[in-house]
C-alpha cells in the first residue's frame, strides 16, 4: 500500500540537507528554531518525521506532539504531550534534577492537583520561565529535539512557550522544529510572532514534479506509466503528496492501468473525493471502522480505546482489533492512544458528520467523559462543541475547567469556558459570580469583552459587598486603561459593604485615581483639599496612601523635597511595602515616582526591585509593565544608559504582547527608549523610526504625556528640527493644570525650551524662561533639578557665565545624575575654551568625557573630544575601569558571582538568560581587570541582607 511516507520524500533533498544541518548544530550546542510550512497534504509530517528519525539517529532526546483543532481550548496540551510522558516515566532522582531551580515553577503543568492550589492570576510568565529552564536542564543530559506538527493548531498557551524558547535557542542544544500550515491574517499573535522570529529557517516544501509521480505509479501500479497520464495525475493533484497517495490507491483499487487512453478518467478522482475515498477505505477495512472512525473524530486525536469504543457503541475487543487494522491500512498513526495518520483523514471523516448531527455527538462524548472521570478541560472541550444542549453537570465543569485554566496562566481558555457556562445558566440569582469569573479571566487575557461582563457582575451582585468585589476589579480595569474618572464615578455611587474591609478598599481605590488623572484629580479636589495626613507611621493601606497623597499634593505645589521625604518615610518604614503577599500595594509606585525626584534613586530601586521581583515570581505582567519603565527612568536619571534600556525595552515589549504598544503602557517605556537613542548616537533612521512611533494623539489627562513630549522633542532637536521641537516643549504649558507639574524635578521642560529659543535667537525669552525654571528648582531642592536649571541659565545668558556653569557642576557632582553632571563639565569646559581659558578648559572636559563614557552617552562623549581637541590637547582615555564603573545589572551579576552562585544560579535568579550573565560577567572582567570570578570576592564587599528601604 501507499503511504503519504516515501513519496512525500521525493524531490526534498534540499530540506533534509537543511534539516540535517539544523540537527548537527543544535547536537553541537546552537540552538535551531526550524518552521516546516505549506499546505495540508504537501509533505510537512514526513519532514517532521525525517527530523524525528536523525534526531534520534545522533542520540538526542526526542519529544514530538501534534497540535489538533478539537484542544486549542486545552491550555498548555501541546507542551505536556511533549513532556507528559517523559516525566511520568522519570525516576523521582531525574524528576529532581530536570524540575530543580527555576524550572519548578512549571511542575504545576504536569501535576493537575497542584495547579488547582496555586493562587489565581496571569501566571502565564513564571510557566514559561519554567518550562525553559525545564528544557535547559534536559538538554544538560542529552540535546532535545522539541518536533511539533501542526502547530498552526496549538493552543495558545503552548503557542507563548514556543515562541518565549525560541528567542532563547541560541545557547542552548536544542531543536525546535514546527510544521505549520500557510498562516492566515486572523491567526493567533503567538503563532504570528513565531514566524516573525530573525532566528526562524523556513522550509516550504513544494508539490512534486510529473516526473516523480511518474516514478511514484510506475513503483506503486507497476509497468509503464504513460505520458499523458501522468500529466493528468501531476494536474489532477498539483503534485501535493497526499493527494498523489489518495489518487494511487484509487488507480490500484480500480485496477485502472497508467496508460494515456485513460488519462480522462483521473480528473474524476482526485481532489473532489478524497473523502469518498477515504470513507470507502473505511468500509473495507472492517464493518465497525466507519463509526469507531467517527467516534475518533468527535474525541479527538490521542483518545482512549475505552472511550472511542464506548462512543462507537462498540465492544472493546472489537475497537482494538479495528484500531490495528486502520493502522495497517495507514488510517491510523502508531502513536500511544488513537489518532488518526494525518489531519485530512479526520477533516474528511469528521465533515462527513451532517453538521445538525455533531452536536448531539459531541454533548454524548462529554457525557461519557464525564461519567468516566476524564479532566474537566477534556470535557469542557466537548461541551464547548455541543451547541444550545445543556444539562445540569455541564456549567460545574466548565468552571472547573476556568479554574484549572487560570491557574496555569491561560486566562483566554478560561474565558471561553466561561462563557460558555454563561449560556447554560439561566438563573440569574446565579450569574453574578460567574459574570465576575468572566470579566476577571477577559481582564487578565486583555479581552474587550471584561467591561461589558463586569458591569453586568455589578448588576446582577446580590448583595453590596459582592458589588464592591467586583466594582473594584472594573475601576482598576479603568485606571489601567487610562479611564481614572469613571473608575471614581463608579466607586463613588456604590452603597456601603457590609464587610468595613472593602468600604477601605474602595476609599484606597478612588483616592489612588488621583494620581493618575488630571480629570479625577479635579472630581476629588474637595477631598483631597480636606485630607490630612495621618499622624505617625501608617498603619495600613489606607494610611499609606494618604500619605502618598498628600506627599504629591506638595509635590504639584512644588514644596521643598523635605517635605515629601518626611511623608514618604512615614508611609515607607518596615515591611509594609516589601511584604511578599503585597504584589502592587496602592501609591507604591507614585512613592517611588516620588523619591526619583527627590534623587533617593537607591531607595526608589529598592521599590521598584521588589515589585518586579514578586511580579516575576508570581507571573504578573500587569505589574511588571508598571515597575519596569519606572526603574528604566531611575537608571536613565542616574546615567546607566544601557540599564534604562533594557528595562525599557523588556516593558514595551510586554505592552506590545498586551496590544498596549500606543497606549500609555507602551508610549511611557518607549520615551525612555527614545531618550536613550539620542543620548547614544543612534542613526537618523533609527531616530525617525521612534518619532513615527511616539507619534499618537496623547492622552492629555495623564502623567505619561509629560514624558513622550519631552522625548519627541529630544528626537526632533537631534534631527536637526529645532523649531517642532520647541513646539513639542511649549505644549507643556497648555497641558492641564494639576499634571502640568510646576517642579522641574519632574521633567525640566523649560530648561530645554530655554536652549532652543537660545539657538533660534529669542534670547530674551529664554533667558527669562530658564531664570524661572532655577527659581522653582531651587524651592523644592532637588540637586539634579538645580543643576539641569543653573546650567541652562549659564548657557542662555549672553555672554554665557562660567561661574553659573560651574555652580551646576558643583550642584550635580553631589547628586546621583551622572549624565546630568557630564553634561554640565562638558558645557563648562567648552565655555572655558571659548573665553580664552584654553589649558583650564581641559579639566572639566576630560572629567566630562569619562563620566559620558562611563554612562554610555556616546554623543556627549563625542562632543567632549571634539572639544578637547579644539583646546589644543589629545582626546581623553576612556575612563570605564573600577568597581564605580560598573552598571546596576552587571554589578547585582557580579556580587552573586562573588558569593559562589554559577552563572546558571544567577541566571535562574535574576530571570535572564546565561548567555546575559556571560555576556555581564565578560564586561565585568574587563572593567575590573579580573580573569575569573574569584577574584572579585577581594574586590567586591559582600552585600548585606536586604533591608526594607527607608527614605530621608
Amino acid at each position: 500500500m501507499v503511504g503519504w511516507g516515501a513519496e512525500a520524500l521525493l524531490e526534498r533533498e534540499e530540506e533534509i540537507s537543511q534539516l540535517r544541518s539544523a540537527v548537527g548544530d543544535s547536537w553541537d550546542g546552537v540552538g535551531r528554531l526550524v518552521l516546516i510550512e505549506g499546505p495540508a497534504g504537501i509533505g510537512k509530517t514526513s519532514l517532521v518525521a525525517a527530523a524525528r528519525e536523525m534526531s534520534a539517529e545522533v542520540g538526542m532526546n526526542v519529544r514530538a506532539a501534534r497540535g489538533a483543532e478539537l484542544e486549542q481550548s486545552f491550555a498548555f496540551g501541546v507542551v505536556r504531550q511533549l513532556f507528559d510522558s517523559l516525566l511520568a516515566g522519570a525516576g523521582d532522582a531525574e524528576r529532581g534534577r530536570w524540575l530543580t531551580g527555576a524550572a519548578e515553577l512549571a511542575a504545576p503543568l504536569f501535576d493537575p492537583r497542584a495547579a488547582m492550589e496555586e493562587p489565581d492570576g496571569d501566571a502565564i510568565y513564571p510557566r514559561l520561565h519554567g518550562l525553559y529552564w525545564l528544557c535547559s536542564n534536559i538538554s544538560r543530559e542529552r540535546p532535545l529535539a522539541l518536533l511539533i506538527d501542526d502547530a498552526q493548531w496549538a493552543d495558545e498557551p503552548s503557542l507563548a512557550f514556543l515562541g518565549f524558547l525560541a528567542r532563547r535557542l541560541e545557547e542552548l542544544p536544542i531543536l525546535l522544529a514546527a510544521a505549520i500550515r500557510v498562516v492566515e491574517a486572523d491567526a493567533p499573535e503567538s503563532l504570528q510572532a513565531l514566524r516573525v522570529d530573525p532566528a526562524a529557517h523556513f522550509l516550504k516544501p513544494r508539490g512534486l514534479s510529473a516526473d516523480s509521480i511518474k516514478q511514484v505509479l510506475s513503483g506503486q501500479i507497476g509497468g509503464e506509466v504513460q505520458e499523458r497520464f501522468a500529466r493528468a495525475c501531476h494536474e489532477a493533484t498539483a503534485g501535493n503528496p497526499f493527494l498523489v497517495g489518495e489518487l494511487v490507491r484509487e488507480l490500484q483499487e480500480g485496477g485502472v492501468a497508467p496508460l494515456d487512453a485513460n488519462a480522462a478518467e483521473i480528473g474524476t478522482l482526485v481532489p473532489q473525493r478524497v473523502a469518498d475515498a477515504v470513507l470507502a477505505r473505511l468500509r473495507r477495512v472492517s464493518p465497525s471502522a466507519p463509526s469507531l472512525a467517527r467516534a475518533l473524530a468527535i474525541l479527538g486525536d490521542g483518545a482512549s480505546v475505552r472511550h472511542a469504543a464506548a462512543l462507537a457503541e462498540v465492544d472493546e475487543q472489537t475497537a482494538i482489533e479495528t484500531a490495528a487494522a486502520m493502522r495497517a491500512g495507514n488510517l491510523l498513526g502508531d502513536e500511544a492512544g488513537l489518532s488518526f495518520a494525518h489531519p485530512i483523514i479526520r477533516a474528511a471523516i469528521y465533515h462527513s458528520v451532517l453538521p445538525a448531527e455533531r452536536p448531539a455527538l459531541h454533548a454524548q462524548a462529554a457525557r461519557l467523559l464525564h461519567e468516566r472521570g476524564a479532566t474537566p478541560e477534556r470535557i469542557a472541550a466537548q461541551i464547548l462543541l455541543a451547541d444550545e444542549i445543556r444539562e445540569p453537570w455541564m456549567a460545574e465543569q466548565l468552571r472547573l475547567a476556568a479554574a484549572s485554566a487560570l491557574a496555569l496562566g491561560a486566562p483566554r481558555s478560561a474565558a471561553s469556558y466561561l462563557q460558555r457556562a454563561l449560556a447554560l445558566e439561566p438563573d440569574d440569582s446565579d450569574r453574578a459570580p460567574l459574570l465576575a469569573r468572566l470579566g476577571h479571566a477577559e481582564v487578565l487575557a486583555g479581552l474587550p469583552e471584561a467591561e461589558e461582563h463586569l458591569w453586568a457582575a455589578v448588576h446582577f451582585a446580590g448583595d453590596a459587598d459582592e458589588r464592591a468585589e467586583v466594582a473594584i476589579e472594573l475601576a482598576q480595569l479603568f485606571k489601567y486603561t487610562a479611564r481614572a474618572p469613571r473608575a471614581v464615578e463608579l466607586l463613588s455611587d456604590l452603597p456601603p459593604a457590609k464587610e468595613s474591609a472593602l468600604n477601605e478598599r474602595v476609599q484606597t481605590e478612588i483616592l489612588s485615581a488621583a494620581l493618575i488623572s488630571d480629570t479625577a484629580h479635579e472630581l476629588l479636589a474637595d477631598r483631597l483639599a480636606a485630607l490630612k495626613p495621618p499622624a505617625g507611621y501608617a498603619r495600613s493601606d489606607r494610611e499609606r496612601l494618604e500619605l502618598v497623597v498628600v506627599a504629591f499634593e506638595r509635590l504639584l505645589a512644588n514644596r521643598p523635597k523635605g517635605d515629601l521625604l518626611e511623608l514618604l518615610a512615614r508611609a515607607g518604614p518596615g515591611p509594609a511595602w516589601t511584604e511578599e503577599r503585597i504584589l502592587l500595594p496602592p501609591g507604591l509606585i507614585t512613592a517611588a515616582a516620588m523619591l526619583s525626584y527627590c534623587d533617593q534613586l537607591d531607595e526608589a530601586e529598592a521599590l521598584c526591585n521588589a515589585v518586579i521581583e514578586r511580579s516575576r515570581k508570581r507571573g504578573s505582567p500587569t505589574s511588571l509593565s508598571i515597575a519596569l519603565p519606572l526603574r528604566a527612568q531611575l537608571a536613565y536619571r542616574r546615567g546607566d544608559l544601557s540599564d534604562a534600556l533594557a528595562d525599557a525595552e523588556a516593558a514595551f515589549q510586554l505592552a506590545s504582547d498586551a496590544g498596549a504598544a500606543s497606549d500609555a503602557l507602551g508610549l511611557n517605556p518607549l520615551a525612555t527608549i527614545a531618550n536613550v537613542a539620542v543620548e547614544q548616537q543612534r542613526a537618523d533612521s533609527e531616530l525617525q523610526e521612534l518619532l513615527a512611533r511616539t507619534d499618537r494623539t496623547l492622552d492629555r489627562d495623564t502623567l505619561h504625556v509629560n514624558l513622550t513630549l519631552q522625548a519627541r522633542a529630544r528626537l526632533l532637536l537631534a534631527l536637526g528640527r529645532a523649531r517642532e521641537a520647541l513646539d513639542q516643549l511649549l505644549e507643556f504649558a497648555r497641558l492641564p493644570p494639576t499634571f502640568a507639574t510646576r517642579t522641574p524635578a519632574f521633567i525640566a521642560w523649560r530648561s530645554d525650551a530655554a536652549l532652543i529659543m537660545h539657538h533660534l535667537g529669542d534670547r530674551a525669552e529664554a533667558e527669562r524662561l530658564a531664570a524661572e525654571e532655577v527659581a522653582l528648582a531651587q524651592q523644592m531642592g532637588a540637586p539634579r533639578a538645580i543643576g539641569i536649571a543653573l546650567r541652562a541659565h549659564g548657557l542662555v545668558q549672553d555672554p554665557s557665565s562660567i561661574e553659573v556653569l560651574r555652580e551646576a557642576a558643583r550642584v550635580l557632582e553631589r547628586s546621583p545624575a551622572r549624565l546630568e553632571h557630564a553634561r554640565a563639565l562638558v558645557d563648562l569646559g567648552a565655555t572655558m575654551r571659548r573665553t580664552g581659558e584654553r589649558a583650564a578648559s581641559r579639566t572639566p572636559l576630560r572629567d566630562g568625557h569619562d563620566l559620558a563614557v562611563l554612562c554610555g552617552a556616546a554623543r556627549l562623549a563625542e562632543r567632549a573630544r571634539q572639544e578637547i581637541a579644539a583646546s589644543g590637547a589629545r582626546a581623553a582615555p576612556v575612563g570605564t575601569r573600577g568597581v564605580a564603573s560598573l552598571t546596576p545589572s552587571e554589578r547585582r551579576v557580579a556580587e552573586l558571582a562573588a558569593q559562589g552562585s554559577t552563572n546558571r544560579d544567577i541566571a535562574q535568579t535574576l530571570f535572564i538568560t546565561e548567555k546575559t550573565v556571560e555576556t555581564h560577567l565578560g564586561h565585568v572582567y574587563d572593567k575590573l581587570g579580573v580573569r575569573s570570578r574569584h577574584s572579585l570576592r577581594d574586590l567586591l564587599p559582600q552585600p548585606d541582607a536586604q533591608a526594607s528601604p527607608t527614605f530621608g
